[in-house]
């Protein structure tokens, strides 16, 4: 498996860099931090060719570098506004130094993506959060979706656990237990030790049973 950069905002959210086919040689951001300079002075002394940037959700920690990024955006539209409107967010945030500017440009549609990519749309964290498979490296980011050892919260705008719940039986289930997960937030897991070990994943996985 090609190797994945990894990169942690001071908001304690993830940022990914991979190439899945060294042959054709594109390489693609996963999610775009406030912070997103470091990232970019990788991506530059790598020369990579990026075919993008994929948003797995609209908060700020995941969404707040789009201004900073010279690329396509790519993002499940029914998160849209979220990712356009952080000001909005951030009323609920103290102590974070930040002065969001309004992206204006372009954000394309998520089913835009070539097939290479398998997207996941996994609703539950908000409307709009999406997994993106990368079937020929064996690997998932998760966003906010699914974590090492939690769930993402459903208690903000758009969230609902009864989708989350649905999301996690529909979406999390299908994924080969061998895959790693590349969560939004925390360390990299297998699904199957995910599946073992997180104890909520574990109790929703059962959940639906008697929903």
């Amino acid at each position: 498996m090609d190797d994945i950069y990894t990169y942690t905002s001071f908001t304690t959210s993830n940022c990914y860099v991979l190439t899945p086919d060294v042959n054709d040689g594109i390489s693609y951001v996963i999610d775009l931090p406030p912070d997103l300079g470091d990232v970019l002075n990788y991506i530059n002394s790598k020369n990579f060719t990026i075919g993008g940037a994929l948003l797995t959700h609209g908060h700020f920690d995941h969404s707040l570098g789009m201004s900073a990024f010279d690329g396509s955006i790519y993002i499940n539209l029914d998160d849209e506004q979220l990712a356009r409107n952080p000001e909005e967010q951030l009323k609920g945030f103290s102590g974070l130094n930040l002065n969001p500017s309004k992206y204006e440009g372009d954000l394309i549609s998520v089913d835009n993506l070539n097939n290479d990519i398998k997207v996941h749309s996994n609703p539950g964290h908000t409307k709009g959060s999406t997994s993106f498979e990368f079937p020929n490296m064996g690997v998932v980011f998760t966003g906010d979706f699914v974590f090492k050892d939690g769930i993402g919260r459903t208690d903000l705008y758009s969230g609902n656990t009864s989708e989350m719940i649905h999301s996690l039986n529909s979406v999390f289930t299908v994924f080969p237990n061998d895959y790693l997960v590349y969560p939004g937030h925390g360390d990299k897991d297998t699904v199957k030790s995910i599946k073992n070990n997180n104890l909520l994943v574990r109790e929703y996985l059962l959940s639906l049973i008697h929903i």
